[in-house]
């Protein structure tokens, strides 16, 4: 297996380095790409490139903040490598293609496609990040490397920083893209030590930026430059002198013969450099940085150039994971990388509509015969997270975006693709399909992988994110009143089905009933009326949103003794009797209610003591005189009563029981609790203050801080269940969506803002009268 290893590297040396050559256009020289000339659709050619060799593959998300040019960035790729016919244009994305993102000028989904470059083929994810981060994790899970892009005049925004520790955490390799080069005053140095000072980490730039007349970005030059007999070189530009000095100083610091050498020395050669390099970036000791401009279609090519020389291809990527089954007790040596048991491949995205679903599926590995000759995906395969037999049809597309393009006719599955199967409905975003007989070696494989945590996309386990928003949803009915909640007929019925698929493309989103109320569970407050624009757009379906409804309490302020309770009915025959009387006692929040007899000599029978609790927690649970809401932390004593030998009944002492609590209520008074959530943030040591501020505003209190990891810390707080969703929208603007929160109910607390008790009393849907 290390034999392997070291075969590999030299062969990807070889190869991944004629990125630094004049690039010759498209279709002229030797390549392993094929992409026929054909016509058009819109401006996408109608032929999809494809690889002959997984060594010359390259998986890759895109990940960051919001509005850092992420999605710009592909199609200049797009478009440089002639996949695009026109240059991009704002408003006319070719990825952010759904409604909903042309509306709001961002990504809300990720998007695959799939680039030509120097005889290597990128599989591309252009994903959302921070504002929809679950679609973008599950997007990440199934790459083997990430380039993250940060606008350098922006600073270092909050969505740059959780992109960069889930890469960390999930052992994706990753290039730092500082995009906006071209936007003036900026401070790349600065950028440089916020990094640093804020993750531990100092990028180590590949590139020396090229800034012209008045400062402005006109390019970059590479330290590496490939001879014509394809030995790898220094570049000797006096410009690069000084970068050049300070990556091979980074390279040696990462491993102890280098830098032995290096200290010997003075120096190091440039295909030590060059091997040190990709080996630290494969083990992420170093972040390699380079510069570019979307706006400018400036440093483009050069990306591109920088992913195929050092972001492992699949082979590679799956090396690691390999060997340290092999090293295993329990695992076996001798797989080799991409084909090991068979067919596998990982979920990574679900398209659901009115016409059916389409799963993309990231090939993991794939071989007919165990020696690596590739085939097409088999038509038989097992779901492993519920053991079902999938049936997969003869139709796969690959993806340009919104354009769905036949797979290249002829063309073999290879371990890195991406590819979208129709029809497999019972599959969901993150599941892991292979053949039948793989399924105990690959169960075995993944968990090796996470005793040894050596993740790939075999084994990285989806991340569950706290979902911080619960509205209420209804039909909207002629008359404007609201309807169909979770109620079973047509139109509810359609509307449940409408949100279970979406709940299938989007995992942070969860649909579930409630006492006949169909209750919506996402990210934010945005979130909800992008999914309620999602239904209406794709089912037809107009959905009304609404707060979650706040469970209220009340509890009495004092006590109320000997309330009588009577019920008493004669009318002919017999007759209906009952006589209670009871004191009604506060006591502590939590407590409940209580229910004592004090009965004695038999005034009132066992059956009919009975009787008179049921009615007085019917009563209590119908709620209080001031806004109709259940009464709880309350001693109810049953003290005396009388019974009729005849007219006493069941029904009589209920009532009276009921009678008694109302008329206690009234003579007692009572005073609003509202709910209280036990809530842990979890967001940058910078955004502390931020919290703290919003935990204050809504009527909250701060319980302590525990720092979680670098500039990561975790703020436990106690605060209303009805400010829940303000603080949700209020948390994903201050952070930009980076921040999250779980909350769990904690204990019932008194209102006592007269305002805020006038607003409840008011808007009470259980007031009396």
């Amino acid at each position: 297996m290390r034999v392997i290893a070291a075969t590999l590297l030299l062969l990807l040396v070889g190869k991944g380095a004629a990125f630094f050559v004049t690039r010759p256009e498209f279709g002229q020289g030797e390549t392993n790409i094929c992409m026929a000339a054909g016509a058009y659709v819109d401006r996408v050619v109608k032929t999809s490139p494809s690889a002959v060799d997984p060594l010359m593959i390259r998986n890759v998300a895109i990940v960051g903040h919001s509005h850092s040019g992420k999605t710009s960035l592909g199609e200049w790729m797009l478009y440089d490598e002639k996949v695009l016919t026109k240059q991009p244009l704002a408003g006319q994305s070719l990825l952010d293609s759904d409604p909903a993102e042309s509306s709001r000028h961002s990504s809300v989904f990720s998007h695959f496609f799939r680039v030509p470059h120097n005889g290597h083929l990128l599989e591309v994810a252009d994903t959302p990040w921070t504002d929809y981060q679950s679609d973008a994790n599950s997007a990440l899970d199934g790459s083997d490397a990430a380039v993250i892009v940060a606008s350098v005049c922006d600073g270092l925004k909050p969505g740059t920083i959780t992109s960069f520790q889930e890469c960390q955490r999930k052992k994706v390799k990753s290039i730092l893209c500082l995009s906006e080069m071209d936007r003036e005053f900026i401070d790349v140095d600065n950028f440089m030590d916020e990094f640093e000072a804020t993750l531990g980490v100092k990028p180590v730039p590949l590139q020396v930026s090229v800034h012209g007349e008045g400062g402005k970005f006109e390019g970059v030059t590479p330290l590496f430059l490939l001879n014509a007999n394809g030995d790898i070189a220094k570049n000797d530009d006096p410009e690069t002198e000084e970068a050049w000095m300070y990556l091979e100083e980074a390279v040696a610091m990462t491993d102890d013969d280098l830098l032995m050498e290096y200290l010997d020395d003075g120096t190091l050669p440039p295909n030590k450099v060059l091997l040190g390099l990709k080996t630290a970036i494969r083990n992420q000791k170093i972040l390699p940085v380079v510069y570019t401009s979307s706006e400018q279609n400036v440093g483009v090519i050069e990306l591109m150039d920088s992913i195929v020389a050092f972001l492992p291809d699949p082979v590679e990527a799956r090396e690691d994971a390999l060997i340290a089954a092999c090293e295993s007790e329990e695992g076996m040596c001798g797989m080799k990388p991409g084909i090991e048991a068979g067919f596998a491949a990982r979920v990574v995205h679900t398209v659901v509509d009115s016409f059916g679903s389409l799963s993309i599926l990231r090939v993991i590995s794939n071989s007919c015969d165990g020696e690596g000759t590739f085939d097409s995906i088999p038509h038989n395969l097992v779901n492993m997270r519920t053991g079902e037999e999938l049936k997969v049809g003869l139709t796969a597309f690959t993806l340009q975006g919104k354009e769905r393009l036949p797979f290249p006719s002829g063309s073999k599955v290879l371990p890195g693709n991406v590819v979208a199967i129709p029809k497999l409905d019972s599959v969901q975003t993150n599941d892991i399909l292979t053949v039948k007989e793989a399924v105990s070696e690959e169960a075995a494989e993944i968990q090796i992988e996470e005793a040894t945590q050596v993740l790939t996309p075999l084994s990285r386990r989806a991340a569950e994110l706290p979902l911080m928003y619960t509205a209420l949803v209804s039909l909207p009915e002629a008359d404007g009143k609201k309807g169909g909640r979770g109620k079973t007929n047509s139109g509810s019925d359609k509307l449940i089905s409408a949100l279970q698929a979406i709940s299938r493309e989007d995992l942070a989103v969860k649909v579930d009933t409630v006492k006949g109320s169909l209750l919506l569970h996402c990210m934010s407050g945005d979130h909800a009326q992008l999914i309620a624009t999602r239904v209406k757009d794709r089912y037809g379906i107009d959905i009304e949103l609404s707060a979650k409804p706040v469970q209220y309490k009340e509890t009495i302020s004092k006590a109320a003794l000997n309330i009588e309770g009577r019920h008493k009915k004669q009318s002919g025959g017999s007759g209906q009797f009952g006589v209670c009387v009871i004191n009604m006692e506060p006591l502590e929040e939590g407590s409940g209610v209580e229910f004592v007899s004090q009965i004695k000599g038999g005034v009132i029978s066992k059956p009919f003591i009975a009787s008179v609790e049921k009615g007085v927690r019917e009563q209590l649970e119908m709620g209080g005189p001031l806004a109709g809401y259940p009464v709880t932390d309350v001693r109810v004593v049953l003290t005396d009563g009388k019974m009729h030998s005849v007219d006493s009944n069941d029904f009589a002492f209920t009532s009276a029981g009921k009678l008694s609590v109302k008329a206690a209520l009234s003579k007692a008074g009572t005073r609003l609790l509202q709910p209280m959530e036990d809530v842990h943030f979890q967001v940058s040591e910078k955004l502390v203050g931020e919290i703290t501020s919003i935990v204050s505003r809504n009527d909250g209190y701060v319980m302590g801080s525990e720092s979680t990891g670098l500039d990561s810390v975790e703020i436990e707080a106690i605060l209303p269940s009805a400010s829940i969703p303000a603080v949700s929208d209020a948390l994903r603007s201050k952070t930009a969506g980076s921040g999250t929160f779980v909350n769990l109910f904690a204990h019932y607390q008194a209102v006592t803002d007269e305002q805020s008790i006038h607003q409840i009393v008011d808007e009470s849907p259980h007031r009396h009268g």
